[in-house]
């Protein structure tokens, strides 16, 4: 069975003018898979990537996770289903400036109750493996851009989703950093037969992954 299969998934924003932002993508995702998601701008990326976490419902058109259409679930069983099977990283780091760094990555272990060992566990093990343990008592608006991109990254692995979906997971990162955490992601989905989704402009993130899923923009435009 496929992972993920997208069928005839449409988006459109409706406003004073109405906008088509997916226009019947049919697309299938494999376990262990790498896919990067490419286009201009304009062409929906970030659309496909928050409707297939949840965090947006698709106009039309079914999205079958393990055999069952997420667009069909209740706003409460999104809620569990982004929570245990999906770990999104932003473009904009979506981390909570009041808390410190330890605190953002633990928070999503405490919304799954998982135990006060555990999560002190997992949480060290995630900061050393993109090497801020150093900042784990800082707050986000004192880190670089760099150093807040992986910290966005511990907190959507933190609860070891099956899915990954990442919109420019590169963009702030110098060449170093780059190669290091995209080789820790990609490494992660082969090992643990998760799914990697990369929304992304970037030319060396496109030489790494198993396929492109490339993007039109759906109005022509």
């Amino acid at each position: 069975m496929k992972h993920i299969i997208v069928e005839s998934l449409y988006k459109i924003y409706s406003g004073i003018v109405e906008t088509v932002a997916l226009e019947n993508i049919n697309e299938k995702f494999e376990k262990g898979e790498v896919v990067a998601i490419a286009g201009p701008s304009g062409s929906g990326k970030t659309s496909l990537l928050t409707c297939l976490g949840g965090v947006l419902r698709p106009t039309s058109g079914k999205i079958l996770v393990n055999g069952e259409d997420i667009t069909k679930l209740s706003d409460d069983e999104l809620v569990t289903y982004r929570r245990d099977k999906v770990g999104l990283i932003y473009q904009d780091f979506n981390l909570i400036n009041q808390f410190t760094i330890y605190e953002n990555v633990a928070l999503p272990l405490l919304i799954a109750n998982k135990k006060s060992a555990f999560i002190k566990e997992r949480v060290d093990l995630l900061l050393e493996s993109l090497d801020i343990t150093r900042y784990k008592k800082t707050y986000p608006p004192y880190l670089s851009g760099g150093e807040q991109q992986r910290v966005a990254i511990a907190v959507a692995l933190a609860n070891d989703p099956q899915i990954i979906l990442a919109d420019e997971p590169t963009g702030n990162l110098d060449l170093e950093s780059r190669e290091r955490i995209l080789n820790l992601l990609i490494n992660k989905t082969r090992e643990h037969q998760k799914t990697l989704i990369i929304a992304t402009h970037d030319p060396f993130i496109l030489k790494k992954v198993n396929r492109i899923v490339q993007l039109a923009k759906a109005n022509g435009e």
